[in-house]
């Protein structure tokens, strides 16, 4: 099918190997009058769309126009080259809601999904997409879950595409880790060094900021409530903040980059002795400071 107010562009190669040349739109009058090469007639077509059969161009109906709210997502898209064509890859898996921002050799897909179930297929999609794509599975070591449910949460890694889209700086890098730990905690078991499975997805987003902020230090700094000797709670701190160090390096952070200190029970945010100031003091804190 041939749309012939682009068919100079597209469609002259094509119908020339049918020993048929269609003239339309604003050069239609220059090809007309130029001389027949090769036995080619020239045809001149009104605007339309058009099927070629039988060695005849026959008028079909034309899809109404598209506005540019109904245009598929990937032709609206900024990125070009491979990231363009992993967004194109996760269009056509059926998530054309997803988007890709990739900086250094991170990865982070953010978007908006319509539940949590949703979100847990396009992720899993999105990251064997972007490992099947011969320059993503080269160049992403970590992709970033950046993908928020409707009504619900923001995804983990949506500070580090703000941060990949933006300038790094120590104030920058500081900001994203901030606003990825807002309300936020990194679960342990009670009195176990162990990091919790479910805090894997907001390890991630902090490696990600700590990798494309590789100009500076990060401190992760563990602390406990104040239930326990101070000596057990340092050493559970310490075995925590160890943990997360840990982590953070099997996912591709400098280890010369990082440093755990466990502060035990000793800097509490809230000195009252109840469930929730013991909510309150026990938690991961991360701080970025330049490079000695």
């Amino acid at each position: 099918m041939v749309k012939m107010d682009q068919f100079l562009r597209v469609g002259v190669a094509s119908t020339a190997l049918l020993g048929l040349v269609a003239c339309g739109g604003d050069k239609a009058a220059e090809v007309a009058a130029a001389p027949a090469v090769d036995g080619l007639e020239c045809v001149t077509l009104p605007e339309g769309m058009y099927v070629f059969e039988n060695g005849k161009f026959s008028a079909t109906a034309a899809a109404p126009p598209q506005s540019q709210s109904q245009a598929p997502a990937q032709a609206t898209r900024a990125a070009s080259g491979w990231v363009g064509d992993i967004e194109d890859a996760f269009s056509a898996a059926g998530y054309t809601w997803l988007d890709f921002v990739a900086r250094e050799n991170i990865g982070v897909v953010t978007g908006v999904a319509p539940d949590e179930d949703t979100k847990r297929r396009a992720l899993e999609a999105a990251t064997t997409a972007i490992m099947a794509d011969p320059t993503g599975g080269t160049e992403i070591n970590l992709v970033v879950d950046g993908i928020s449910v409707a009504e619900g949460e923001p995804g983990p890694g949506a500070s580090v595409a703000a941060l990949a889209r933006g300038g790094i700086s120590q104030d920058a890098c500081q900001q994203a880790l901030n606003e990825t730990m807002e309300g936020q905690k990194i679960q342990f078991p009670t009195n176990r060094g162990d990091i919790s499975p479910v805090s894997m997805g907001l390890l991630d987003a902090v490696a990600g900021i700590a990798m494309l902020c590789d100009d500076f230090t990060v401190e992760v700094g563990s602390h406990t409530d104040s239930r326990g000797s101070d000596e057990y709670n340092l050493v559970l701190s310490q075995k925590r903040a160890d943990a997360v160090k840990h982590y953070l390096e099997e996912k591709g952070v400098s280890t010369e980059q990082l440093t755990a200190v466990g502060y035990g029970e000793g800097v509490p945010l809230d000195t009252a002795d109840n469930a929730e100031a013991w909510g309150r003091n026990s938690r991961t804190e991360f701080k970025i400071s330049r490079q000695p």
